[in-house]
């Protein structure tokens, strides 16, 4: 049975016989109550913003990543071949591409700045909540209790965020930093805000350069107006995405319409 104590509550008779000499006993329920108090402040912050699982898509892992400033040559490199294969690649129809390019990550990482996952979680958590359970797979193992056997699943994850559409993720080596990727597939502006504020956070510990090669974009967070117009091409994007998203059925059913007068029409001339 655990009791916690607050001013003024019964205690069973167990606990009132602990003699006050036992300190690992009392340090276990403080730690117990810490935890419960915690994360009952950050459900009243965040509401329903609180989530306990972000599962993504595998082809979204590092593609919009933070990179320690001594990294920005090596990243900026990258970038451009990105963008040279793209259009090397793009296919003659327009539509899809004939090739993949495999990103490079940086030699540089957080390791070097000494940056520390303990800071990361002070200066995060009043930001965003941390969600421990994070799993990467191919599409058809989010939507179902499939499991991809090449899938990622972390139940112990460095991630804050509020779901799959915001949300920054840490690799750690030890107790250190050594990767930040993030994503932002929303145009909502609390979420905006809060990424915003994150990255900022970051950047305040180690400076840092952002690489988002869905945008082709890079740039140093610190540099004048860099964030400003990043965060305002993501929003842009996102308003774009989901406008397309929501004009497709309409677009699939007059396709699907156009069809079936064709095929009428076939039929017809056919029979005659």
């Amino acid at each position: 049975m655990l009791c916690i104590r607050v001013a003024g509550s019964a205690q069973p008779a167990s606990s009132r016989m602990m003699p006050p000499a036992s300190g690992a006993w009392r340090n276990q329920l403080d730690s117990v109550f810490e935890s419960f108090l915690r994360h009952t402040i950050l459900k009243i912050a965040f509401g329903r913003a609180m989530v306990d699982i972000i599962h993504i898509h595998e082809d979204d892992w590092g593609m919009r990543n933070l990179y320690p400033l001594a990294a920005r040559v090596e990243a900026e490199k990258d970038m451009v071949d990105a963008i040279a294969a793209a259009q090397r690649n793009r296919d003659p129809s327009g539509f899809g591409y004939t090739g993949i390019y495999i990103t490079k990550p940086p030699n540089a990482d957080y390791t070097d700045t000494g940056l520390r996952i303990c800071d990361i979680e002070q200066v995060l958590t009043p930001i965003l909540p941390r969600v421990r359970r994070f799993n990467a797979t191919v599409g058809s193992a989010m939507e179902s209790a499939k499991r991809d056997p090449y899938g990622s699943y972390d139940d112990d994850a460095w991630c804050f965020g509020l779901g799959n559409h915001c949300y920054l993720k840490f690799e750690v080596e030890g107790p250190l930093v050594s990767e930040i990727w993030f994503d932002l597939n929303t145009d909502d502006a609390q979420a905006v805000y809060r990424l915003r504020n994150a990255v900022e956070a970051i950047e305040a510990l180690a400076p840092s350069i952002i690489t988002d090669y869905f945008l082709e974009f890079a740039g140093v967070v610190s540099e004048a107006g860099v964030l400003d117009s990043y965060l305002a091409a993501l929003q842009r994007s996102c308003g774009a995405d989901e406008k397309a998203a929501l004009e497709y059925p309409d677009q699939h059913q007059a396709r699907q319409t156009l069809r079936g007068v064709f095929e009428k029409l076939f039929a017809f001339f056919i029979k005659r």
